[in-house]
């Protein structure tokens, strides 16, 4: 760094700066930085009194981002779309800064591996994605690249063997040095003769499996007709533990499976009717595979399709200490990513996981925790109003297509979730699936009517919110009945599992509208504090560290809904989170250093 400094300093003497610097007060300084491709720099060249910061902006290419600077002094890059502002803090000499900009474009390449392409095609296909929007690529869905006979395609791998990383169909793969190659992934059909079945349309309906295979792969076709659905009774008894269903499969019956030894089902997103009814009293199902066989939808229907993103900046940053701060829309709103970054400095990757309160929170918890590390932190405030993320509820239900719609970006997610936890899953998904009333594209991004985007690096809400609506939804509570012990006992067991993989759990208090509390609630402030703090205190090594009645806000504090801050109260809020996180830190000997 001090061989660039230098070498910008002895580039600095060759510029026709002296002049200059001759006629300008003595007590400012020029800089400029060097233009690169990928960018262009706003009102470059500027004067800037000794010792303040420097702001630019920059417009990004499309497909570029910046990464870094060769400015010798402390310095902030904060980037909304292909908009970014560069801070240089505390200039004290004129300087020429030279800018490191990255191309977020990558190549995957897929491999037929045993498959033949289709018509016209080839058997390796190379298709590069651009990267401006989502950091990790979606996968190719298969069935327009390759076929093969007697076999269902079933997923990519980083190696032909299998041994390597798994991908779902349509789901995200980490790309490393901008390439990657995937094979494809074949199970060969279950013979025939296992099955017996009849004509339905011009398809055909499986009505039973008299097979001993450990992994069942159901036929696209028998007899030259699409295996479009699976009786009630068909697979009674049946002692394998996988099961591939094919992507012709529009149904699956209520007790199409009864008694099975099913631990693992693998499915395509093109399914019409599913239930948790199709898989009677089969208590070892635990593991469920999805792969993408349509467009997503959640792109042009909700804010929550960008769950998937949230979690890949907490993938890519495996091998680096983070702070994982997770609630509902509470947090996901009211979390200044940048505030909280610049606090905990280059000790800790900020990570805003939070998403809506109305939405399964054991499913969150699930993919989160498996993706937490040694020394990482988790800063938990559960809304007090939601029966979900106090787990007084915990099975998925039809208001769970605001999840859905984000992990359909990244189906893969939903196989680290062990059903046995969760109950309503295939009802939930098969809902979700009945509302795809259009479709959008894995290079999309939801926006709303304003073009507003609602994701920055951080996982926070990047767009500036003022003014308060007239009228407020959501409910607010301060109900002492909703601090359930059975529950409590429940979200203890998961962060047990969470320090159990090196993490440190910390519960704060998540904002609350003391103007919407039912009047009768609104003295329950200090009960609440002191029933959280001691269910919490039963909790070995997890520490509550906040007092709920810094958190309370009024009316006017509110965008638009009862738990979005406008945008100056959520840096408040945020200073409040960082001061108890802080305090919680210097007691567990974490902060020196930050």
């Amino acid at each position: 760094m001090k061989k660039m400094f230098l070498a910008a300093l002895c580039l600095l003497a060759l510029l026709p700066l002296s002049g200059c610097r001759e006629q300008a007060a003595p007590d400012t300084v020029l800089v400029f930085l060097e233009e690169a491709g990928g960018c262009t720099v706003e009102n470059n060249g500027r004067r800037v009194p000794v010792g303040e910061d420097a702001v630019f902006t920059l417009t990004l290419d499309r497909g570029w981002s910046l990464t870094d600077t060769d400015y010798a002094g402390a310095s902030d890059i904060s980037v909304s779309g292909r908009a970014a502002t560069l801070t240089l803090r505390g200039v004290q000499y004129p300087v020429r800064v030279r800018l490191r900009l990255t191309s977020r474009y990558c190549t995957v390449t897929y491999d037929a591996n045993g498959g033949q392409p289709v018509p016209g095609g080839s058997p390796q296909v190379s298709k590069t994605y651009d990267l401006t929007d989502h950091m990790r690529p979606n996968t190719a869905l298969g069935a327009d690249l390759f076929v093969r006979a007697g076999h269902t395609l079933t997923g990519w791998n980083t190696r032909g063997d299998g041994t390597g990383d798994a991908v779902g169909l349509g789901s995200r793969v980490s790309v490393t040095g901008g390439a990657v190659t995937l094979y494809a992934q074949w199970a060969r059909w279950s013979g025939a003769p296992d099955f017996t079945w009849e004509a339905e349309g011009d398809g055909a309906s499986v009505t039973g499996y008299r097979g001993s295979d450990a992994l069942v792969v159901i036929p696209e076709q028998l007899d030259g007709r699409p295996v479009v659905s699976v009786a009630a009774g068909a697979f009674d008894g049946c002692t394998a533990e996988e099961v591939v269903f094919p992507p012709t499969l529009r149904e699956i019956a209520p007790g199409a499976f009864r008694d099975c030894a099913v631990r693992t089902v693998t499915l395509f997103d093109s399914i019409e009717t599913i239930s948790d009814g199709s898989f009677e009293r089969c208590p070892n199902l635990k593991t469920l595979r999805i792969n993408a066989a349509e467009a997503p939808f959640g792109y042009v229907w909700r804010k929550e399709s960008c769950y998937a993103d949230k979690v890949d900046r907490l993938i890519l940053t495996q091998g680096q200490k983070r702070a994982v701060f997770y609630g509902g829309c509470s947090m996901w709103y009211n979390l200044d990513g940048l505030q909280a970054q610049q606090a905990l400095g280059d000790g800790y990757a900020v990570v805003n996981l939070g998403l809506n309160g109305t939405v399964n929170s054991p499913v969150q918890m699930q993919i989160l925790g498996s993706f937490l590390g040694e020394g990482d932190l988790l800063i938990h405030t559960p809304e007090l109003s939601s029966r979900q993320q106090l787990l007084l509820h915990t099975a998925m239900g039809e208001g769970d297509g605001k999840l859905w719609c984000g992990i359909e970006n990244n189906y893969d997610l939903f196989a680290l979730v062990d059903l046995t936890t969760v109950d309503g899953v295939f009802d939930s998904l098969c809902h979700y699936l009945s509302q795809k009333d259009a479709r959008a594209s894995y290079s999309q991004r939801y926006q709303d009517e304003a073009g507003q985007p609602y994701l920055d690096r951080f996982g926070c809400i990047p767009f500036f919110r003022s003014g308060t609506e007239e009228e407020l939804p959501d409910r607010v509570y301060l109900n002492p009945a909703l601090i359930d012990w059975e529950a409590m006992e429940r979200l203890g067991a998961y962060y047990e599992w969470f320090q159990a993989r090196g993490a440190r759990v910390y519960v704060s208090c998540a904002c609350v509208n003391l103007s919407a509390v039912p009047e009768g609630e609104r003295n329950n402030a200090a009960q609440m504090n002191r029933l959280l703090q001691e269910a919490v205190g039963e909790m070995e090594g997890v520490a509550f560290i906040s007092s709920l009645e810094d958190y309370l806000y009024q009316n006017s504090d509110f965008y638009d809904t009862n738990y979005h801050l406008v945008s100056q109260a959520a840096k408040e809020n945020t200073a409040l989170w960082l001061r108890d996180l802080r305090a919680q830190m210097e007691r567990d000997g974490l902060w020196e250093g930050v």
